[in-house]
């Protein structure tokens, strides 16, 4: 029986060990934190005048994919997270707020045929935009499917749309269907969740994220992202493995080229494999050492670009926000412009008062999230972690002060007299991102989804150094809950592949 000790307890670890420990492997997860889950988690806060702890959210906004017939449900199904976890649909998946237009999303027919009508001029390239990134989603999915049954993929036959886009940026391709520069902006309203403009995501990431939406739905757990967490934890406790918290890993001991195990401030666990789900700057930079790799790997980690961390305020309501505002939109983009890119200069540059900014009510889609009556919300915009991390505490404090009062101003701007009925309100920045996940920069989405950091060109789950493994929004496939989900499905079945002693479920 193999022996698997995974540093990390993010959904990339916790879903790579369920199916290990599934398989009959012996799994160990160490987290540093005091709950497993890494960003997949929530926290409580005393309010006054409510008796018991208001839950908040840490970062989940919808997880796409888990209609029927999604990949992403087929993956949980198997795992047994779909039978422990109630998943509530969205009926909208987002509300997108411009200058002069406001676009609901709510599924892919109902978005095609409601750009088609705003947009009649474009209307048959918006037909083969839409039709080619379906088609890019299957391409990746069935290469995916062929590489964890260990066959050779042949970009030639296999992802000839992937093979053509590999190169391009979202812009790029848009260009390619679509002359509106405000339809342009419209469709690439999704780049908040992944933090790069049009004009350096690469379009190959951004089709499918799309379309694991628009095909099959958005969708928020009845409780928090930590019941994720929590029914992944205990599928590897019930298989024999252990999670273990509080266990801060300070070395990964490497002995002729191989992993052997690690240690931690409390102890040393020997492993046949390891798995990291830290970012790679912790994996080899602290707990290896760059000098046990060869050069060339250290080059590509050295190079390796950081996604923007975020600012975000949680708020809790008096009210029944919903009710009262009759808004019927869980998630609400607002935008003061069309141009996107202006957009992420703005972010870059601290415009607090005019960059895009993100609304979250969690009570439009579960009206019994909180307490009877109250309403919780969060208030999302990008930044960058070097705007945050000089500053000492006195300055630290009055800037996240002011911050606040700006979000604050623009949601009052949006929904007049909301700001006398809030009871709490408390934001996290860069430095909260930092320091209760450790990735490097507080990046919230691993590596950057830039054209030179998708596919191929990301940093692999096998590493220089034999049974090191990595997991997490770093690797592939990429950032996410997704995305992560995805990195600890796919090394877990090639793991398994590779150790024929243990049955591939």
């Amino acid at each position: 029986m193999k022996d698997v000790t995974i540093i990390g307890a993010g959904l990339g670890g916790l879903v790579s060990g369920a199916n290990l420990a599934k398989a009959g492997m012996k799994v160990r997860v160490l987290e540093k934190h005091i709950i497993p889950g890494g960003y997949a988690t929530s926290f409580n806060r005393k309010v006054q005048g409510i008796k018991r702890p208001v839950e908040f959210e840490v970062s989940l906004h919808l997880i796409g994919d888990l209609a029927e017939g999604g990949a992403l449900r087929e993956v949980l199904t198997d795992l047994g997270v779909m039978d422990r976890v109630e998943f509530i649909r969205a009926k909208s998946l987002y509300r997108a707020v411009f200058p002069d237009s406001d676009v609901r999303v709510e599924s892919y027919e109902a978005y095609l045929r409601a750009l088609q009508e705003r947009y009649p001029e474009e209307q048959k390239g918006i037909e083969a935009l839409f039709e080619q990134f379906v088609r890019i989603r299957k391409e990746i999915l069935f290469m995916m499917n062929k590489t964890n049954n260990g066959e050779t993929i042949d970009l030639f036959t296999d992802g000839p749309t992937v093979l053509a886009y590999n190169n391009l940026s979202l812009g790029q391709v848009l260009d390619q269907y679509i002359a509106s520069p405000e339809l342009k902006s419209v469709f690439s309203q999704q780049w908040a969740y992944y933090g790069l403009p049009p004009s350096q995501i690469s379009s190959v990431y951004y089709a499918y994220a799309w379309t694991e939406y628009l095909l099959f739905g958005g969708f928020y757990p009845k409780g928090r992202s930590q019941q994720i967490s929590n029914a992944l934890t205990e599928i590897i406790k019930e298989n024999g493995g252990e999670v273990l918290t509080r266990q801060h890993v300070t070395q990964i001991v490497v002995e002729d080229g191989k992993a052997k195990g690690v240690r931690t401030k409390k102890g040393e666990f020997a492993s046949d494999i390891v798995i990291s789900n830290a970012d790679p700057v912790q994996t080899f930079g602290q707990l290896v050492g760059y000098e046990k790799l060869p050069r060339r790997y250290v080059k590509k980690l050295e190079s390796l670009k950081p996604s923007l961390a975020c600012v975000q305020a949680y708020l809790l309501l008096d009210i029944d926000f919903p009710t009262v505002y009759g808004e019927k939109d869980h998630e609400i983009f607002v935008n003061e412009y069309y141009d996107l890119e202006q957009g992420y200069r703005d972010t870059l540059d601290e415009r607090y008062e005019t960059m895009p900014f993100g609304i979250t009510i969690y009570e439009v889609m579960n009206p019994e999230y909180q307490a009877s009556g109250k309403t919780t919300m969060s208030l999302f915009v990008l930044s960058r972690y070097e705007d945050w991390n000089e500053l000492d505490e006195i300055n630290y404090t009055q800037k996240k002060e002011a911050v606040t009062r700006i979000l604050l101003n623009r949601l009052e701007r949006l929904y007049p007299g909301v700001s006398s009925h809030i009871e709490h309100v408390e934001l996290s920045t860069p430095r909260t991102n930092h320091f209760y996940t450790g990735n490097v920069q507080g990046a919230i989405y691993g590596a950057q989804q830039s054209v030179d950091q998708c596919l191929h060109r990301r940093l692999p789950q096998t590493t220089p150094i034999e049974g090191l493994f990595l997991v997490g929004a770093w690797t592939q496939p990429g950032g996410g809950y997704s995305g992560v989900i995805w990195s600890g499905h796919n090394l877990a079945r090639q793991l398994l592949l590779q150790n024929k002693e243990v049955v591939v479920q």
